[in-house]
This record gives C-alpha cells, sequence and structure tokens, in this order.
C-alpha cells in the first residue's frame, strides 16, 4: 500500500479548513439585505474577476422551486399564475449560473470589454446607481409572486487612474423576502450619464445588426474599410498626379468633396412637431456617381440643427441617425415625400415623420452649407426633452 506523504494531508486538512470556514463566513454574512451592498459586492467581483464569489449572489434553482411548489394562493388570479410557473421551471432555473452560463459569460465579456477600453478594474469606486423596475412580460406571469421586485441597474464608477467615468449594466436585481439577489453584468460602456450610456448602447445595437445584416465580423469589417481606404487614396492619386500621399492615418490629406445635389424638407412629427431636414448627395468613385450623404435636421423649437449619419439600406430604407445617437428616423422615398418613424435610443418615445421638399433660395442654401461646413450643429438631445419640448416649430424655411 502506498504511503501519502504527510505535508500533503496536512495540505489537504488546511484546505478543508479554510473552505469550511469559508463557507460557515457565507452562511453566517448572509445575502445582502439592501441594494446597496449588493451593488458593493458586485464591483468587488469585477475588481478582483472573482466570478466564484460572483455566482453566490444569484438565487440558486432548488430554493426558488421550492418557494414555488410551497406558495399557497391566496385567490383564483394567483392560483392561475402559480400554477402557470410551475409548468415551465426553465423560467426560474434561467436565475442560476449552474443552469444559465450566460450569467458567468456575460461577466467575462464585461471584464474584458472593460479591458479593451482602458479600465484599471483595481482602481475603480462607486459614483452612484440608478435602479429601474422591470416590467412583468407575460412569459414570467408567476414569478413575480416569488420575486416581487426585479430591477435593471446602471452602475457608475470612476476610474481613478485615468479619470474616466464607465456605466455598467446589470440585470435582475430581485428583492425577496427583504434580501437582494443577482445582478447579471451585461455591459460596460463610457458614459457620464444615463442618456449617454442609452445612447451609446443603441449605436452599440444598431452596428452588430448591421453587421449582422452583412454577415461579417468586426475584424472582417476592420480589414476592409482599411482596404477601401487604400484603394480609393490609390486611385485619386492616379486621377490627380500632383496629389502626394500623407500616409494611411486620418490625418491625410483631405480632397474636397463636390456636392452632387442638395434637398430641403419640412413636415411634421405625428402631425403636429414641425421639422426641417437638409441632405447633401457627395460624389464619389462608385455606381451612380452618389457614394454618401450629409445631412441635419431639427425639430420643435429647437434652435441648432443637429447633425445626422445617414445610410442606404439594401430595401431602400434612408436611415438617419443622430449624431451621438440619441435618436434617428428610418424613412422611405417616394417621389419628393419621407415617411417613415423617428425613435428614441432607449425605443421609449416615437413619431410618425413625413416630411415634403420645398425650393428654398440660394442664400438659405448656403446658410445651410455653412452649418455642415462649419459644424455648427448642436449635440444630440435626450429623448425625455424632446418629448417634453418639441412643440411650436416655426413655418416655412425661416430659421
Amino acid at each position: 500500500m502506498k504511503r501519502v506523504p504527510v505535508y500533503i494531508l496536512c495540505l489537504l486538512l488546511l484546505c478543508s479548513n479554510v473552505y469550511a470556514r469559508t463557507k460557515d463566513k457565507k452562511q453566517a454574512k448572509g445575502p445582502p439585505q439592501s441594494e446597496a451592498l449588493l451593488v458593493g459586492d458586485l464591483l468587488n467581483s469585477l475588481m478582483y474577476q472573482d466570478t466564484i464569489t460572483y455566482s453566490t449572489y444569484f438565487p440558486d434553482f432548488d430554493t426558488l422551486w421550492k418557494k414555488v411548489i410551497e406558495y399557497k394562493p391566496i385567490d383564483e388570479k394567483t392560483s392561475e399564475e402559480i400554477n402557470h410557473l410551475r409548468q415551465h421551471p426553465e423560467k426560474v432555473q434561467q436565475f442560476d449560473p449552474y443552469f444559465n452560463p450566460l450569467i458567468n459569460k456575460s461577466f467575462f465579456y464585461v471584464v474584458n470589454k472593460g479591458n479593451d477600453s482602458g479600465i484599471h478594474w483595481h482602481d475603480i469606486v462607486l459614483l452612484r446607481y440608478e435602479l429601474k423596475k422591470i416590467k412583468l412580460t407575460r412569459d414570467m406571469v408567476g414569478y413575480e409572486l416569488i420575486s416581487p421586485l426585479r430591477f435593471r441597474g446602471f452602475i457608475f464608477v470612476e476610474d481613478m487612474l485615468n479619470r474616466k467615468t464607465y456605466c455598467i449594466a446589470v440585470n435582475e436585481m430581485q428583492n425577496m423576502d427583504n434580501y437582494w439577489y443577482g445582478g447579471q453584468i451585461i455591459n460596460i460602456l463610457p458614459a457620464n450619464t444615463l442618456d449617454e450610456y442609452l445612447a451609446k448602447e443603441f449605436a452599440e445595437r444598431r452596428r452588430k445588426q448591421r453587421l449582422q445584416d452583412m454577415g461579417v465580423t468586426e475584424d472582417e469589417l476592420a480589414a476592409s474599410e482599411a482596404q477601401k481606404k487604400k484603394e480609393a487614396q490609390k486611385q485619386a492619386m492616379a486621377n490627380n498626379p500632383l496629389m502626394v500621399s500623407m500616409g494611411d492615418d486620418d490625418d491625410d490629406k483631405k480632397v474636397r468633396k463636390e456636392v452632387m445635389d442638395r434637398k430641403y424638407y419640412v413636415g411634421t412629427f405625428d402631425n403636429d412637431i414641425k421639422v426641417k431636414l437638409y441632405v447633401r448627395y457627395i460624389k464619389g468613385n462608385c455606381p451612380g456617381g452618389v457614394c454618401s450623404w450629409e445631412a441635419i435636421y431639427k425639430f420643435g423649437d429647437q434652435e441648432d440643427y443637429i447633425k445626422l449619419d445617414v445610410e442606404m439600406k439594401p430595401d431602400s430604407t434612408w436611415e438617419f441617425t443622430e449624431d451621438p445617437p440619441i435618436g434617428g428616423m428610418d424613412l422611405k422615398l417616394k417621389g419628393k415625400t419621407y415617411t417613415g418613424t423617428w425613435m428614441s435610443s432607449d425605443n421609449e418615445t416615437g413619431y410618425d415623420v413625413r416630411m415634403s421638399q420645398l425650393d428654398v433660395p440660394p442664400a438659405r442654401i448656403k446658410e445651410l452649407d455653412d452649418i455642415i461646413e462649419k459644424g455648427d450643429y448642436a449635440h444630440g438631445i435626450p429623448a425625455e426633452k424632446k418629448n417634453d419640448d418639441a412643440r411650436g416649430a416655426d413655418e416655412g424655411y425661416q430659421n
């Protein structure tokens, strides 16, 4: 019989004692009794990239299912709701990391994304957090009897080394029996306010959807854009022997844009809020001659125009996105009339759009061109402010 060295036995005994003390300490401490304590625990896990402790913040399936089975309905309505939940245990399993690997996967995603954006995890400090109640959906009917309060949260932290502010989005912070559980960490973006985070998240989702529609990855797109840039520069130099290449950086020698056409539209949002849109068609080396567009718009009682990024989608939909992407329009052009919708980045505010082309004096066109050329446009306005203040625009093409 092979003898086990004494030092290995001592090591196993030590590990066993440490595990037992850790388990007893955790059981004695119990789940956090406030959302503030849970937020602190989540940040501590991120600082040390500790997925083991992070996983313990979530309610395990056995405990939740016991609550579901033992729940005593008080009337016919609650009886129907709890029976619905009992028929769908998978709805309860999704909150347990053992059954839902996406909980830990999204944790690592945020850690790596934060590293890529330059955050120093060990040097973050909490600034504030905001919670928004999760609306009950039909597929989760019955779960509110077990967990009456569920929130998604936005945690703002400052990196003490680079002095930048980041917003960390979390989901499914749940209050049960006066204890707090969960807090799936799902995203991180540099942002000082919730509006700024939502705008960047909206742009991020739209970009991912475009890449998915195109069937390419981020790396493939970057390589393609770099190649197109080199080819365009090569073609420009061939067309103009006097042009000198300045390299591949963003500070390359700029070629003056040639505007092929200019169009001005006026109309309304929801047949009430007046809106004005100015679009320039830019010449390029592509079929049809027009390869890109520049646009500005304003509506309601705004004093300044807002810059728009423009894209023509394969189905001939015109996609106008504010810069920064607080909101945007998806429009169809038939003849001289645009119709479609405007939506805020959080999809909580929307308008029906209708605009028609209007002829305006050359002097006014020059003013609009100057706004684009000089960058004298406003920054995006938060959707909440637009919804409250976008009334009383002036007529025609004044201002």
